[in-house]
């Protein structure tokens, strides 16, 4: 959780050469409820990297993190991005993580098996976006 903290931060106080960008949900009370980060991937034309996905633990279930994400989706369409990265541990929510991205139709493209620790695989996902 800290690390999404920092890419948050690096989005409200960008330092030079910052490619960090947020979208934030928030409730009626503007009280956030689901944030994405995500940046363009270095060394290419057209690519993203989804950093962080997080909806409040009450408002999980919901369909908020789907809609956020289908919006950034969207967005990054709109500026000409071809494919979304995503990279996350087998363990993540006991594996909720992995079946959330999959179930929004993101498809695994690599695995590292014990990257975190010993039967905490890290788990690439990646969806290319319609034109």
């Amino acid at each position: 959780m800290s690390c999404a903290l920092e890419l948050l931060a690096a989005v409200l106080d960008p330092p030079e050469g910052n490619s960090y960008e947020a979208r934030i949900l928030v409730d009626d009370g503007d009280r956030p409820i689901a944030y994405a980060c995500f940046g363009r991937t270095p060394m290419t034309d057209a690519s993203y990297d989804l950093y962080w996905l997080i909806t409040a633990a009450e408002r999980r279930g919901q369909g908020l993190g789907a809609s956020l994400l289908a919006d950034v989706e969207q967005e990054l369409r709109g500026r000409g991005g071809r494919t979304v990265r995503i990279e996350t541990s087998s363990l993540e929510g006991q594996g909720g993580a992995d079946r959330f991205y999959r179930r929004v139709g993101y498809r695994e493209v690599g695995r590292i098996e014990d990257f975190y620790r010993p039967g905490d695989d890290l788990i690439t996902l990646a969806k290319r976006l319609a034109a």
